[in-house]
This record gives structure tokens, sequence and C-alpha cells, in this order.
């Protein structure tokens, strides 16, 4: 028994030396890739994983020459990317390109943003291996591969459906030159559009043909922004391929004018068929012929829809004003959104967000009228039930005067 105890003691202890002997495993595991293959010929698909990779965008391209000039040694017009998400494996479908310079052959996968390229060894069949000779002969003479982009617009926005809240039509015009001494052949151009400073919406991208060192050339790209086009967006364009990847960016806006103007064109016919209204009555009150529609400022009209809007909604007006400081960043009280209030004050980012708030087109908020009971009059039911109070009231018994017949 104490044969068997002792036994017990001294495996315990060797476990635990076995234990202590093991390396601490690392705190945060390095980005790995990870192949289908180890041999691929050109024309095939390989299957790369990314492992532990941070999020963001990531550029995949098959290099020779072990990429040690960046992707100047790479197959750039079969270059894939895609998007790695916060603590997921993301997966890119390669297909493989010959690459300008011979092997030894890499995979290589770098931040598009920035940052040193990781590799991991592939055979190519069919690409020849270099020399050591060759490779420093290669790596001293290598032609520098440089775009600049020298002047980057943005045109459009005539009359069109967008000043109705429609889509918006646009034309990114962006001029590059080539400052390098290599000439350039279709070097990969990827676009965005959205609101903020990192636009998510692709835009189709054309090819950019051949560039020849110093040679210029200016690009119309059009483009389409979805409806409802409403506020400032931003177009951000990135070329790869180069030595040093270059990025782009340009602004445009697009608000429905029309329908502002719209509005201040039904206001005045609207008071009109009030008036109207009130000379075709027999005996009207001089209270309702004296004035017509009170004023009211655009601002105050699209408060008035908002109130009706909110009470449709089942919405109290803390609620909207809570959610719309929330939205905007600038916090609101009920008196902000009171049609009454003669000081209102409502800007484009205001409109998108209580569009959001009350699930309501823009339009919605916009148009006004003055029918009691339709949005752009929140007080118009108050307003008709006064008018009706003020109307001369006949008795029920009273009875009526037929006209006199006369005699021929």
């Amino acid at each position: 028994m104490k044969s068997l105890l002792r036994r017990a003691r001294r495996a315990g202890a060797l476990a635990a030396v076995a234990l202590l002997a093991l390396p601490a495993a690392p705190a945060h595991a390095e980005p790995a890739i990870r192949l289908d293959r180890t041999t691929v010929k050109v024309g095939q698909t390989l299957t790369v994983r990314l492992v532990g990779w941070p999020a963001g965008n990531v550029l995949v391209e098959l290099c020779g020459n072990e990429g040690l000039r960046g992707t100047v040694d790479c197959a750039v017009a079969s270059s894939a990317s895609t998007y790695v998400q916060e603590g997921r494996t993301a997966t890119v479908m390669l297909s493989v390109g010959k690459p300008p310079i011979g092997c030894p052959c890499v995979v290589s996968v770098r931040p598009v943003s920035g940052g040193t390229a990781r590799t991991v060894p592939i055979k190519v069949s069919g690409v020849p291996t270099l020399s050591e000779a060759e490779r420093r002969t290669a790596t001293a003479a290598g032609s520098s591969r440089k775009l600049t982009a020298t002047k980057v617009t943005v045109t459009g926005g005539g009359p069109g459906e967008a000043w109705f809240g429609g889509t918006a039509h646009r034309t990114l015009r962006v001029t590059l030159r080539n400052e390098g001494t290599a000439t350039l052949t279709d070097p990969p151009l990827s676009l965005t559009v959205g609101r903020g400073p990192e636009p998510t919406e692709p835009i189709t991208a054309p090819a950019l043909g051949t560039l020849a060192p110093g040679q210029e050339r200016t690009y119309a790209i059009p483009f389409s922004v979805g409806a409802p086009a409403f506020g400032r967006y931003t177009v951000r364009g990135e070329i790869t391929g180069l030595d040093e990847p270059i990025s782009f960016t340009a602004h445009t806006s697009s608000y429905p004018w029309a329908l502002p103007v719209l509005a201040a064109l039904v206001l005045p016919l609207t008071g009109l068929t009030a008036r109207r209204g009130k000379h075709a009555l027999r005996r009207p009150p001089a209270a309702l012929t004296a004035t017509g529609l009170p004023p009211r400022t655009m601002n105050q009209a699209v408060a008035a829809n908002v109130a009706w809007w909110s009470q449709t909604r089942n919405l109290s007006p803390e609620q909207v004003a809570s959610s719309l400081g929330s939205l905007t960043g600038r916090p609101r009280t009920p008196a902000d959104l009171d049609p009454a209030n003669p000081s209102c004050s409502l800007d484009a980012d205001d409109l998108l967000a209580l569009s959001r708030i009350l699930d309501v087109p823009l339009p919605a908020l916009l148009f006004t009228t003055s029918a009691p009971g339709l949005p752009g009059d929140a007080s118009a039911p108050a307003a008709a039930s006064e008018q009706t109070q003020r109307l001369p009231k006949v008795q029920k018994d009273q009875p009526v005067q037929q006209p006199e017949k006369t005699s021929p």
C-alpha cells in the first residue's frame, strides 16, 4: 500500500514538472494564412483562409520573387480583396495568375489601410525559379510603380428625380498621372460611396487601361446614390498594385429642393381656397373674413407635420425630442419642435432623423396642407371647431319663411 502511495506521489510530481516546462500560450495569436494546397497551376482557383486577422479590408495576391518589392512582383490583375470581421475567419477564392517575375512564389496578404504584408510560400507550376543573381539584379534594377491623383471632382445635380427625394445621379472625374518608371496596365481600382468618412456602398469601377511613365489621363465614372438621396455623401477610391497604394476622396450632396418649392406654392393656394370658402357664406362673421390663415414659416410647417405624425404613431413630444437628440447628437426639447414656436429651426440632418423616427418618407414632412385633420396643420381640427361655434345657429322650431306670391 505504501509503495502505491509513493508511486502516485512520484507521478504527480513528474506531471507538475512537465506542466511547468510547457511554454506559455501567447496572449494574442499571430495572423495566419492557410492554403488548401501547396502547388498550383496558372488558371486554377486557390482557397485562402485568414485566421486571427484584425478586422478590416485585406488584399490577397500571388507574387513572384517572394514579394520582396511589394505589389510590383505580384499578379495584380488576379488579386482579390475581402473584409475580415472581428474574431472571424475569412475565406478568399484567389484566381492564380502568372506573376510578372519568377519564383520563389508566395501568397501575400496585407491590410488595405497600410501595414506589412504577410506571406506563405507556394509552388506555381510552369513559372521558372530565379537564381540568387537574377533576384539581386531584379531588386536593384526594379522599376517604380507610382500613381498620383492630381484632380478629383464630382459633377451633376441638375433638375431630376433627386429634386423630389429620388435617386441622385453623379459623375466622378479623377485625373491620374503615372509618376513611376514602369508602364502600368489596369491597376486595380475600387470605389465606394456613402455617408460619413468610410463609405461602404460599392461603385462599379472601370478598367484604367495602360498608362506609360509620365502619362496623365482623366476618367469620367458615372454612379448613383440610391433613393432617398438626402444629405452629404463621400466618394472614396483606392488603387492598388503599386509600390504604395493610393487613395482619394471627393464629396457631393443631394437635397430635395423641389419639395419646399412645391410646399411654398401650396400654402398660398390653400389660403386662397379657405378665403373663397369664407366669402361663399351668406352672412359670414367679420372675424372669418378679416384674415386668412395664420402666417407660418417652412420650419413651423414641418414641425406641424411632425406633431401630426407623432400623434398618429402614438409618440409623445418628449419621446420624439429625445430620439432626435440621440440621432443628431444635439439635445432637443419638445419646445424645439413646437409648431407655434417662431424660432423653430430644423436642418437637413434633423429632417432625415425625423423621417426615421416617425417612419415616414421625407415628402410627408415637407408637404403642407390646411385641411382639418391632415398633416401640415396640427391645430386645424381645433380651428375648425372654433369656426363652427362662431357660425349663426338656426333654431329647430323656427319656421322657414316662404316668399310671398304676387298676382300678375
